[in-house]
């Protein structure tokens, strides 16, 4: 599977798009659905993994430590810091006449939009409907909640719940942004990032805060999500790119 189809199609060309999305599409769920067995028919591998970072005495000891928290809080900050210039970018490309200053309307409103509706609201609202608790809370770990598969809907957790990792999700979309790098060295940024981005989602197994299950199944979660919305801001490239045209009539 290449990732890098995600931005097969510069021009918008709807048969193209139409073409790789139904090659991604079916890859993408089949992913999501084999990793999601795994973990449902073996769940044992999440305690098997969180057990490894904790300690009977000192718990969950890498959230201590000062450099790990910091890498933490970088993967915290850099989604605001990719949403804000997408934003300025996209308000601004009306008054953006040379092209290599300015970005793609609908390329901007995909990683928006990815954002708003995967690591935000997306996650939220499974967090909420299956309400799995945090290994941390587990008894197992010197809480009092009680251990369930991924995708299991339970009571065991609230509010801010264990499944799926939103900060795994918002690592995955520093992923959407090859859609601005050119062919030549997409493999590159998708290599590189993808490290970062996968150094950022493990760091909250370590600490405790989330399963390992939480993190795998977010990343495919949020490529399925990826597919389907570049799909459709693709064949609508043309229409979208037109809205943010400054009119030169009435200037």
């Amino acid at each position: 599977m290449d990732a890098t189809d995600l931005n097969h199609v510069q021009k918008a060309n709807p048969k193209t798009v139409e073409d790789e999305a139904h090659r991604l599409l079916p890859e993408a769920l089949m992913l999501l659905g084999f990793v999601s067995l795994i973990f449902a028919t073996v769940p044992e591998i999440d305690l098997i993994v969180s057990r490894y970072f904790w300690d009977p005495i000192a718990g969950f000891a890498f959230e201590e430590n000062s450099f790990l928290i910091a890498f933490r809080d970088l993967n915290r900050l850099l989604p605001w810091v990719v949403i804000g210039f997408a934003i300025v970018l996209l308000l601004a490309s009306p008054f953006l006449r040379n092209p290599k200053y300015s970005a793609a309307p609908h390329k901007l409103l995909f990683v928006l939009t990815f954002f708003a509706a995967g690591p935000g609201l997306g996650v939220q609202v499974i967090k909420m409907l299956v309400g799995r608790a945090r290994p941390r809370a587990l008894d197992e770990f010197g809480g009092s909640a009680i251990f369930t598969p991924p995708w299991q809907l339970t009571d065991q957790c609230v509010r801010n719940c264990s499944f799926i990792s939103g900060e795994a999700a918002s690592a995955f979309a520093l992923l959407t942004l090859v859609v601005f790098v050119t062919p030549r060295h997409r493999t590159t940024y998708l290599a590189a990032v993808g490290i970062v981005a996968a150094a950022f989602s493990f760091n909250r197994v370590m600490f405790g805060g989330h399963f390992l299950s939480d993190v795998v199944i977010a990343w495919n979660v949020m490529f399925v999500l990826a597919v389907l919305l570049w799909q459709s801001f693709s064949q609508n490239a043309p229409q979208i790119d037109a809205l943010f045209k400054r009119d030169p009539c009435r200037t």
